[in-house]
């Protein structure tokens, strides 16, 4: 997605500032990440573009002409207070008849909690996908969740996927997870702390 940005903004006539260092990068973040394979309804780019006064309709104007198919913009505006990601809603589409998945999202809600093993090549853990996304509902034959970043962490989709298939007793293949919007929030102040002996 950076790369398709960072193209749409070449193509528009836009110069992308640099970060300063041994090796200058393009100053272009996304407020969350996806997971491969994940589609997305909203994203949310913060980018730092050489020289002063660009007109935010203009920008609008000129990238809409610029990104591939399937990729609109929909609002520029210069930036503001930092913002972070606090959460993200998804629809999540699974291969199973409604009952089943009825059932799942029921006994989903009524646990208390739903330890899921995150592995990675480095290292093996639980999360807790209740705690981060307790409330899912059935909507139109899908699930949508909205799921919680907490200073401390956050669950996948995929992952909502997968405990949702333990409730059930059975597998759910994963038909489609879309990101449907991203929350954010101001950055908050890091408050300075000083020790006295």
């Amino acid at each position: 997605m950076v790369d398709l940005l960072l193209a749409a903004f070449r193509r528009a006539g836009y110069e992308v500032a640099l970060s300063q260092g041994m090796r200058p990068k393009p100053v272009i973040s996304l407020a969350l990440a996806r997971g491969v394979g994940i589609a997305s309804e909203d994203e949310h780019c913060t980018i730092e573009l050489v020289g002063e006064g660009h007109d935010p309709a203009v920008l609008l104007d000129r990238l809409a002409a610029t990104c591939p198919r399937g990729v609109v913009p929909l609002e520029a505006r210069p930036a503001g207070p930092k913002a972070v990601a606090v959460g993200a809603a998804y629809r999540i589409e699974l291969e199973a008849p409604d009952d089943i998945v009825a059932r799942a999202v029921d006994a989903y809600r009524a646990s208390a909690e739903l330890p899921i093993e995150r592995r990675s090549p480095k290292q093996r853990r639980t999360v807790d996908v209740k705690r981060f996304a307790p409330e899912p509902r059935l909507e139109g034959g899908a699930i949508l969740v909205d799921i919680a970043i907490l200073e401390d962490g956050s669950a996948k989709p995929e992952e909502v996927a997968r405990a949702l298939a333990a409730c059930a007793g059975t597998d759910l293949p994963v038909q489609a997870i879309t990101r449907l919007s991203v929350a954010m929030a101001p950055k908050p102040a890091r408050i300075a702390t000083t020790e006295t002996a």
